[in-house]
């Protein structure tokens, strides 16, 4: 009976063969798989930013006397930043970007600039990775971005430094970044829906992400033990001309002339409980203006962490932004701009606000950064120089002398300083 039944199955199968070779052919002529586009390649490209400053009055703390130290005035030739490029767009409605850096090469600690610092022989790693589909074919009203890649939150975070116009961008990006992500990169792992919604005169980018911050626990590449993803959502009016004509996730300031429209943003996050806060957010606006040879940039964001896992209850709150302008001198075939910027920093001073501030890891006291000079752009954007100088001013707060309780008090394989004022000549190149 067994042998009769096994005899069978070819022939009660059989109908389904048939079935299946059938649609196998008709999807063969519909073309079975999806095609990659015949030019598809890989585009490559290098940016770099050659800084040469002069550091004045930089000071180091020395604990064992409690005083600051002055460090000797100093040259500095460095890569502030320089990345290598790649990215391609293989099928219609599929897109990547790959980013590897090598920046702060070559850069002196004791220099009054803000970052870390690149060995000798300066490390190489992944900036930005990360996939772009189109959700809707033809349109740029939803694209699903997913990978390595800056939650899209804050103008100065997501535009790059070869797009801004002050010599250095406003550290305010860096206080909101530590607060998103915990690191000065601003980078996490996540998805984003975003979207261009264009009329005549008005309209719409909007962003809406999710992502898995790596330095809100106890210990480093972990949200923590407590689990809680970071959401970032953003939206940008555009009154008149648009910023962009496709979507994107990266921006820009200086049009050079050919823009003039009124961006209108709002920013706003929220994360739940973690390792180290109940609960986080971020709130505030922004613009940009852009008038033919005028620029005009800003934006002011409020960052609140709130305690009460081991320090009680308390809701701790800070504030960071800028404000920016440039003009375009036209020079027949090139052009110059002398711009200023001011950047301002303010959180708690008293005793007992630095206490939570410390206890959900945040920054206190108060900094402020001005920046005056000129650009003089040689290919657009794709080549310019820079001529600024740079001077700043902190208040520790009740922490006083010794505190590391913000960036101007504070510097990575240093500890506590009062950071000094530059005078800088720069290069940017994107090839």
């Amino acid at each position: 009976m067994t042998i009769k039944r096994t005899g069978l199955l070819p022939f009660l199968l059989l109908p389904f063969l048939l079935m299946a070779q059938q649609d196998a052919e008709t999807a063969t002529l519909k073309e079975k798989w999806l095609k990659r586009k015949k030019d598809y390649k890989i585009e490559t490209g290098m940016m770099v930013q050659l800084w040469s400053l002069y550091t004045t009055n930089q000071e180091v703390y020395n604990g064992e006397l409690g005083q600051y130290e002055a460090v000797d005035d100093r040259l500095n030739v460095n890569l502030r930043r320089a990345r290598f490029l790649m990215k391609a767009r293989p099928y219609d409605r599929l897109k990547f970007n790959l980013v590897f850096f090598y920046d702060l090469a070559g850069r002196d600690v004791y220099s009054a600039s803000v970052g870390g610092a690149n060995p000798s022989q300066p490390n190489l790693g992944i900036w930005d990775a990360f996939f772009q589909y189109q959700l809707i074919k033809g349109s740029e009203a939803a694209w699903l971005t997913g990978g390595w890649f800056r939650p899209q939150i804050q103008r100065e975070s997501i535009t790059s430094a070869w797009s801004v116009n002050s010599f250095e961008k406003s550290m305010s990006q860096n206080y909101l970044r530590r607060h998103l992500v915990g690191t000065g990169p601003g980078r996490a792992s996540g998805l984003n829906i975003g979207g261009l919604l264009q009329g005549e005169k008005v309209g719409l980018n909007y962003n809406l992400g999710v992502f898995n911050p790596l330095y809100t626990g106890d210990v480093a590449n972990t949200v923590g033990r407590n689990y809680a993803p970071l959401i970032a959502a953003r939206t940008t009016v555009y009154l008149g001309e648009p910023e962009m004509k496709s979507y994107k996730i990266g921006y820009q300031g200086n049009y050079l002339g050919s823009r003039t429209g009124l961006s209108l943003d709002l920013n706003a996050t929220y994360q739940g409980q973690t390792d180290i806060f109940e609960q986080a957010w971020t709130f505030g606006p922004g613009f940009l203006l852009n008038l033919k040879k005028w620029t005009f940039d800003g934006e002011w964001l409020w960052m609140s962490r709130s305690g009460g896992l081991d320090a009680g209850e308390f809701d701790y709150l800070s504030e960071t932004g800028h404000i920016r302008a440039g003009y375009n001198i036209d020079l027949k075939r090139f052009v110059l701009e002398p711009t200023g910027m001011i950047m301002r920093f303010q959180g708690g001073t008293t005793a007992e606000e630095q206490a939570n501030a410390a206890a959900v890891r945040a920054f206190s006291g108060a900094e402020t950064t001005y920046d005056l000079g000129f650009n003089l752009y040689l290919d657009k954007r794709n080549l310019k120089l820079s001529l600024h100088y740079t001077w700043r001013d902190g208040d520790p707060g009740a922490a006083g002398d010794g505190a590391t309780v913000n960036q101007y008090f504070s510097q990575s394989g240093v500890g506590a300083i009062r950071r000094g004022n530059w005078l800088g000549l720069g290069l940017n190149a994107i090839f």
